[in-house]
């Protein structure tokens, strides 16, 4: 069965806490991305920004060059080891109400896995193509 480690993204786009939305907004338009992991000065990964959060920001009536990662990014983040099976993956994202999940080891980030790379990767453990 495929695991995360197999069909993660390992270009993980990180931005700062203190990053405007703007440049969040820029940076995942220009990766061609939906999500990026906030890294405190330490490297740490403290958080995690969607395409969803931007637009939460905008409904909110945010200006995206005074608005920052660390007020709209969901804090801690959730980190699969590699060998997750894709399955259990699915379940995580479905049961956390989320579409991105980092993927780790020891602590240390290797990778992001996206409902868009569970999709393509389906037919390799449901049989559906």
């Amino acid at each position: 069965m495929p695991t995360v480690g197999e069909l993660m993204s390992t270009e993980v786009v990180t931005v700062r806490p203190t990053d405007t939305l703007g440049h969040v907004a820029r940076v995942l338009r220009g990766r061609n991305v939906g999500s990026a992991i906030v890294l405190d000065e330490a490297g740490r990964a403290v958080g995690i920004i969607t395409e969803r959060d931007l637009v939460e920001s905008v409904a909110s009536s945010r200006n995206p060059d005074v608005g920052t990662a660390q007020s709209w990014m969901s804090p801690g983040v959730r980190m699969l080891p590699p060998d997750t099976p894709l399955p259990e993956a699915a379940r995580a994202m479905r049961d956390g109400g989320v579409r991105h999940l980092a993927v780790g080891e020891g602590g240390r980030l290797l990778g992001v896995i996206s409902m868009r790379d569970l999709l393509a990767g389906s037919q390799a453990w449901t049989g559906v193509r």
